[in-house]
């Protein structure tokens, strides 16, 4: 049961230059059938549809693209990270996600300059509609929804640039000329975390709080609430950020114990009886350009597709879980045999390798899964939740809310007598297992001032400026008052 709107592509609107010396009205006339910026955004079928395009840009490579392995945040969330690393051969097609892996990071990474400009042109769309809104004579419910909708992705979107690459270029208004954005400077990221709280502080009161089956993976309040909560935590405001997720947890819209963790990520869970996912990236199978590689992506490197229910191909190896990872489950967590597996059969024999499972979907072909990616999820509200009160010093109020997510998981309550310190701990690997492989790993280790030393004490060659991305070279190229971020040449 998939969604009406996951067979949009991203919208092209082809602007027409009508040139001519001739004074005649009548030559300067456009034909009915051609669609320019001034005449496309008037009804609200114009309206919908520039939305939908907005909410296309999660398709990105930039952002989740199709799942795979040249998806940028789950590059950047995972593969430069504890987590995964990458089980292929290395060779001139992935030189860039070995750049993560090995932490020399160039300039030109594809991952970088494609999260740049994929937000981008994101941010670019809602801009637009934004813009055109108030010119448009719509249904007040409508114009609210699309204006909710537009500054909820804005807001994705600008929350994701400068957590990655700290101060970026702050644009709100609609840009009508590529060449505007050659001198724009970066804004500083306190400015950045301004409207992005500003977006989404009125998304929530837009936005409406029941999403139907039909419009399944469009944003509602309580989407518009949880990244709010988010960007409060990251901020560190941690009274805001627990009234805020207080807010989704009081309404009982969401819970973790309708459904099993494998289930949370099945394709066979209607979206109506998923009571985990608050938002997230949908996918369609079918041979439509909808479907999701990620299944394909994370089958053993070499691996022949067909041993793991797909038909066509061979795995690629992407986001392979990491033996150390593997290894730090505790005993009898039920989420390790729904996220990770070490052995799969080929005839009568065993090979023995990592691989992801969480994403599997058996019968499908190569790159046409219909599994869709979480970007929230209820679990997430909990453990952000639970952070929040333990950095108020409030961890026996907290520990309930990570055990309901332990509970799924099969696994003993926390004590309610930890201290503080190890109530942080226990958060931090509760979420490294419940949301893992979901582009959050590195984030949480940057957010809690961690990354440094936990990547350095398994060995890998992190480096204090790693906290942010390099701005990509062509960015810097075309721009040259953009500054390159501390660290990078």
């Amino acid at each position: 049961m998939k969604k009406q709107f996951v067979i949009y592509t991203a919208l092209v609107f082809v602007l027409f230059l009508v040139t001519s010396s001739c004074n005649k009205d009548f030559l300067e006339q456009l034909p009915e059938t051609t669609r320019t910026t001034n005449t496309v955004y008037k009804t609200s079928g114009d309206f919908y549809n520039a939305v939908i395009g907005a909410y296309s840009t999660l398709k990105h490579n930039g952002l989740y693209g199709n799942g795979g392995a040249n998806a940028a945040l789950l590059n950047l969330g995972e593969t430069v990270s504890d987590n995964a690393d990458f089980g292929a051969t290395r060779a001139v097609s992935n030189v860039s996600t070995f750049e993560l892996e090995d932490f020399n990071f160039s300039l030109s990474n594809t991952f970088f300059s494609s999260a740049w400009t994929g937000h981008y042109i994101g941010i670019a769309r809602t801009n637009t509609i934004l813009s055109r809104l108030p010119a448009a004579s719509l249904d007040k419910a409508l114009s609210d929804r699309f204006e909710g909708e537009a500054k909820f992705l804005r807001g994705l979107f600008y929350f994701n640039l400068v957590r990655l690459f700290g101060d970026v270029q702050l644009v709100t208004t609609e840009t009508n000329d590529p060449n505007e954005g050659y001198n724009i400077l970066k804004s500083p990221a306190a400015k950045v975390y301004e409207q992005i709280i500003s977006d989404l502080s009125a998304a929530e009161t837009l936005l409406p709080a029941a999403i139907s089956n039909a419009e399944a993976g469009r944003a509602s309040r309580w989407a518009a609430k949880a990244l709010l909560g988010k960007v409060y935590l990251t901020q560190k405001e941690y009274v805001k950020a627990a009234t805020k997720l207080n807010e989704i947890i009081a309404s009982a819209q969401f819970n973790v114990t309708a459904n099993t963790y494998a289930a949370v990520f099945s394709n066979l869970t209607a979206f109506s009886a998923n009571k985990d996912i608050i938002f997230a990236v949908q996918y369609k199978s079918g041979n439509i350009g909808q479907g999701s590689a990620i299944w394909s992506a994370t089958i053993p490197w070499g691996g022949p597709a067909t041993s793991f229910g797909v038909n066509g191909g061979s795995g690629e190896g992407f986001l392979r879980p990491t033996a150390e990872m593997i290894n730090a489950y505790e005993p009898g967590d039920l989420r390790k045999a729904a996220t990770v597996a070490t052995s799969y059969m080929i005839g009568n024999t065993t090979v023995n390798e990592r691989y992801l499972v969480k994403y599997r979907q058996n019968g499908i072909n190569q790159n046409e899964a219909d599994i869709d990616f979480p970007v929230l999820r209820y679990a997430d509200v909990l453990l952000m939740y639970a952070e929040a009160l333990v950095e108020q010093g409030q961890v026996a109020t907290a520990v309930p809310f990570v055990n309901q997510v332990r509970t799924r998981a099969g696994l003993a309550g926390l004590s309610t007598t930890l201290s503080q310190a190890d109530a942080r701990m226990a958060i931090e690997n509760e979420r490294r297992f419940e949301l893992a492989f979901e582009a959050h790993r590195w984030f949480d280790l940057i957010r809690t001032g961690r990354y440094l030393a936990v990547m350095t004490s398994k060995g890998y060659a992190t480096k204090e400026f790693h906290k942010f991305y390099p701005i990509p070279q062509r960015e810097t190229d075309l721009n040259p008052s953009l500054a390159q971020n501390e660290g990078y040449k």
